[in-house]
């Protein structure tokens, strides 16, 4: 049932985002048509320059520059408009015609100043995103598995739900780095970093924390859960993935967070049980505390569990 509730308000969400795109718009467009209204009922004949400039900066609310550029023309349009479709014009021509152009240039110069706005926020925004993206795989990076991670075990502690961290190493990559040098070595990374993302749910999370060290925040998952599904990723990745007739291999360590853990404790329990994986020879999934292991069947790892 929360399943269900879960899925219904985030198709809400989306329906509400995109609808309120639609909104902005024709609210510009009133206000447009509305001050267009008010110019020629004006009886001095000029411009309102101010309430179009006004409508141009307020498109920085919309998304894009496409908004931005609709205000602009259809403000200059009826900027130059109002001079024959204006009632009674009290002032000269030439003084209406001049008050004109400088609304126009103030409307233009409005729009070069939002456009300008949004183009460094988009740039800041690309900033913060490469902040937090690997270059290599295009995953998320360790800087935001740190930040990620402490939100993600206070909203599970609230809600009193699971939450599993897998730590994987790829197995013997400073072989593979020795053998076919680092572009071969970076080429099985992205490999390993597609084969997991395909084999999680979008709700779970991959991070490239190290050269060879992923970890993926599994959520609302026990850890016999997360076990299965880390079998299935190492079965499918061996399978898939390989150099020369040898294939590459995946340890991985499990932990699932508990009353009294925090960042810290939950990450070296997961730690701990990936070193016992390599300690036992690799090639394997391991957890800490132990749980007993259940026959796997080499499908895709996201068909094990629900997908919220």
């Amino acid at each position: 049932m929360s399943s269900q509730r879960f899925a219904t308000v985030s198709y809400f969400r989306m329906c509400l985002n995109e609808f309120a795109g639609h909104i902005h718009y024709l609210i510009m467009l009133v206000a447009i048509i509305g001050v267009f209204v008010f110019d020629l009922a004006s009886p001095l004949g000029v411009a309102a320059s101010t309430s179009y400039t006004l409508i141009v900066f307020g498109s920085l609310f919309i998304k894009g520059n496409i908004s931005t550029y609709v205000a602009t023309v259809i403000g200059l349009i009826f900027t130059v408009a109002g001079i024959f479709f204006s009632a009674s014009m009290v002032s000269p021509l030439e003084a209406v015609i001049l008050n004109r152009l400088l609304a126009a240039l103030l409307i233009v110069g409005a729009a070069l100043i939002v456009i300008r706005i949004k183009k460094a926020d988009e740039k800041i925004l690309a900033l913060r995103t490469q902040s937090v993206i690997d270059p290599l795989t295009q995953v998320k990076n360790y800087r935001a598995f740190e930040q990620e991670l402490s939100r993600e075990i206070l909203l599970h502690k609230r809600h009193n739900r699971n939450l599993s961290v897998a730590f994987i190493d790829i197995d013997y990559l400073h072989k593979i780095n020795q053998s076919y040098g680092n572009d071969g070595g970076d080429n099985v990374i992205n490999q390993v970093a597609k084969e997991i993302e395909s084999n999680v749910r979008s709700s779970d999370v991959l991070y490239r924390l190290a050269g060879d060290k992923f970890a993926v925040l599994f959520a609302e998952t026990s850890m016999q859960g997360t076990k299965n599904v880390g079998e299935a990723i190492c079965k499918k990745t061996s399978s898939k993935i390989a150099l020369s007739g040898r294939n590459v291999t995946l340890s991985m360590g499990i932990a699932t967070l508990e009353e009294q853990d925090n960042n810290r404790t939950l990450c070296q329990r997961a730690e701990k049980a990936l070193l016992q994986s390599k300690a036992d020879g690799r090639n394997r999934v391991t957890t800490v505390p132990p749980v007993s292991t259940k026959d796997t069947p080499c499908v895709a790892a996201i068909l094990i569990r629900s997908r919220y």
